[in-house]
């Protein structure tokens, strides 16, 4: 029998909204599609079968009948009890049998699905994700007349199903994506939640150490105390800016280095009243573990300059720079102080060892030039 009056973009158009829509809402047109479809090529039944991740079954998606126009779904075809149909629709691009109780494919269904369903001639077309099977569309006549599926039939009837394949791929992306985003939420709450109580037992430490700076008794180690107290504040500042933020990946730059150069400024200001910093810094993003040395290399280099290049001067300034160079990311730190001997034994230079130390994390390269003032550039690779 002809393809009467079908308009198959029409046809395609109604398929396409399957993977836009809700489980209910894809039985409601499937059952509209089915009725345009089983009328348009004169047929009485129309089913769509999936594989279960094993591919051992096949279960409807749903099967409409337009003599009754009952809809049902969730049925269920056993490989182990079906096997030559299983091995038909998985080797061909089309299953056609005029006659589906003689059919050599289709002979085993006769008993448990086409005498119950009055079924006497199918179209199956397999439905294909990328050339695995992934289900099926069956196209079936039912009664006792049999049935000859025109080319042009088969053709319709292939579209159709091409286009449900490629739909059902597009809903599963979208369920799919849908468990990423919930997922990556999941993550991002339990990250911000890790950086929050890292901040937090990093501040109980800096309390501890206050306390214990407080009940030293010489002015040397008060000393090293709080500067140990200055470098878990850079840290514990870059975890509080991350905790804040809406992305992990990288930290501006400029925010967290203002906070730590902040801390600086508040802490040394008791005694250098007229020194100044000047920060230049480029609206940066970088990783979070280049961040982390980097902040600690220029907390360590403006402890330094105030604690050494101004003890003969009340006056002076720190200069801070941090641009982006291509690839690079290159910091400039300098005084106008009275310079600093770098060749001085290491071990009464801790603050250069640990920068040294930093600087290898980075994988990055440094100098320091030191006669009138200090004057310390660190140039290190960075991904876009």
């Amino acid at each position: 029998m002809a393809l009467k009056q079908i308009n198959l973009l029409e046809e395609l158009n109604a398929v396409s909204k399957i993977h836009t829509l809700k489980r209910d809402d894809i039985d409601g047109i499937m059952i509209e599609f089915a009725q345009r479809i089983l009328c348009s090529l004169h047929l009485e039944r129309l089913s769509v079968w999936l594989l279960n991740p094993e591919k051992d079954q096949l279960i409807s998606m749903g099967e409409y009948d337009i003599r009754s126009h009952e809809f049902k779904k969730d049925n269920i075809l056993k490989r182990q009890d079906f096997p030559r149909y299983f091995e038909s629709i998985n080797n061909n691009e089309i299953l056609l049998a005029p006659n589906i109780i003689s059919h050599p494919s289709t002979s085993e269904l006769t008993i448990d699905y086409s005498i119950p369903n009055d079924i006497i001639s199918l179209m199956d077309i397999p439905l294909r994700l990328e050339g695995e099977l992934i289900g099926v569309m069956c196209f079936e006549k039912t009664g006792t007349t049999e049935r000859e599926f025109s080319e042009r039939e088969q053709t319709f009837a292939m579209s159709i199903a091409i286009v449900f394949a490629s739909n059902l791929e597009a809903r599963q992306r979208r369920a799919l994506q849908h468990q990423l985003n919930k997922e990556l939420k999941e993550k991002e709450i339990l990250i911000k939640e890790i950086h929050h109580r890292v901040k937090n037992n990093l501040a109980v430490v800096s309390s501890l150490m206050n306390l214990q700076s407080h009940k030293t008794a010489d002015a040397y180690h008060k000393a090293l105390f709080d500067e140990c107290r200055n470098k878990i504040s850079a840290i514990s500042g870059i975890h509080e800016i991350v905790y804040k933020s809406e992305a992990f990946a990288k930290l501006s730059v400029e925010e967290y280095l203002t906070t730590i150069l902040e801390n600086l400024r508040s802490f040394y200001d008791v005694n250098y009243k007229d020194i100044q910093i000047v920060a230049n810094i480029d609206p940066i993003e970088i990783p979070l573990d280049k961040a982390m040395p980097l902040a600690l290399i220029i907390n360590e280099l403006v402890t330094n300059a105030y604690k050494h290049a101004f003890k003969e001067s009340d006056k002076g300034s720190i200069q801070i720079s941090v641009r982006k160079k291509e690839q690079h990311i290159v910091l400039l730190v300098s005084d106008d102080g009275k310079g600093f001997d770098s060749n001085r034994n290491p071990e009464n230079s801790l603050g250069l060892e640990i920068v040294r130390g930093l600087v290898e994390q980075l994988n990055g390269e440094s100098s320091m030039v030191s006669s009138v003032g200090t004057r310390f550039t660190l140039s290190f690779a960075v991904e876009d």
